[in-house]
């Protein structure tokens, strides 16, 4: 008699219902890992930089006083402050002279890095590392310490500079010279100041870029005729874009708050010749205690770096996808 095989009904193993939620629960707690450990540097940013940020752009909403300081109350008025200072045919000259200040700092902290970098890399390491030390010497040296050096070389009737300058005998005798009286003269040497201070920082960081890029490309370009002027076109700045935006909007960003080098040499003048955007919101803020016109100066700088910021690095994104 055959036996009739009943089987009986195939059940899914234990726990492989519940495998799909594990997997779901694993991959939520790896993707949720870089946020909570980027998390602290988070709310720091947040506490050190949001709350002033929103404070900023809460006084510049405000007609906020000296009489606001002892009662904490200021009234609304919406953007006033914004159409006052716009209006204002000062400000448009400190904007101006802010941004061919900027241009010009940046521009020369550029190409002197790349002359600095291209020294590093053809001299002996003795050497190299000699230059090094100087050139970290000066960046660690503190702005306000590195302003008065600069301050005492072009002194009138002691500085350095004046007495080398009256020995070389072709400006004349410059001995009593005052080099912060005339505000083309007073803002080059705070572009030189600036240019020196911030030179290191952009010399060595391009140098450890160009110390990336294989030797083997520029022997090969060699090989094909290419000249120093097209290895270095073709080969250097290509490679070194993204360090080259990332170093073009730090220096933009520095030079425009360059508040230091202005405000220990000339405070501004002569006549406000020489102020900048970070000037301009200290004095407004501070000496005319109009602390609602200070804070909307200091809006308008955030505003223009951020849209600067993000043009820049969408521009060099499309050049990125394009190349």
């Amino acid at each position: 008699m055959a036996m009739t095989d009943k089987r009986s009904p195939s059940r899914p193993a234990a726990g492989s219902a519940s495998r799909p939620t594990g997997r779901r629960s694993r991959a939520a707690g790896t993707r949720a890992l870089p946020w909570a450990m980027i998390a602290p540097a988070l709310i720091a940013l947040l506490l050190i930089q949001g709350y002033p940020l929103v404070r900023l752009l809460t006084l510049s909403t405000q007609d906020f006083g000296p009489r606001s300081l002892f009662t904490g109350q200021a009234d609304f008025i919406g953007l006033d402050n914004f159409i006052r200072i716009f209006s204002d045919a000062d400000f448009r000259a400190v904007l101006l002279r802010t941004v061919v200040f900027t241009a010009v700092c940046v521009a020369l902290l550029m190409a002197g890095g790349f002359l600095l970098a291209h020294l590093l890399m053809g001299i002996s390491p003795w050497a190299r590392v000699l230059t090094t030390i100087c050139l970290v010497l000066v960046w660690a040296m503190p702005m306000v310490a590195a302003t008065l050096v600069w301050q005492w070389m072009y002194q009138p009737q002691y500085g350095v500079a004046n007495w080398l300058l009256t020995k070389v005998r072709v400006f004349g005798d410059l001995t009593a010279y005052d080099w912060f009286s005339h505000p083309t003269q007073a803002l080059g040497l705070i572009i030189l100041l600036t240019v020196w201070k911030g030179l290191p920082f952009v010399a060595l960081t391009l140098f450890a870029a160009r110390g990336q890029i294989s030797e083997s490309l520029y022997e090969a370009a060699r090989l094909d005729g290419a000249g120093t002027l097209q290895t270095f076109r073709h080969i250097t700045v290509p490679i070194m874009r993204p360090v080259l935006a990332i170093l073009t909007i730090l220096e933009v960003i520095w030079s425009v708050n360059s508040f230091t080098p202005t405000w220990v040499l000339t405070q501004g003048g002569p006549d406000g010749q020489t102020t900048t955007l970070g000037v301009y919101a200290y004095v407004t803020a501070f000496s005319r205690n109009d602390y609602g016109g200070g804070a909307s100066i200091a809006v308008v700088t955030v505003l223009i770096l951020a849209v600067f910021s993000i043009a820049y690095v969408r521009r060099l994104a499309k050049q990125g996808e394009t190349a």
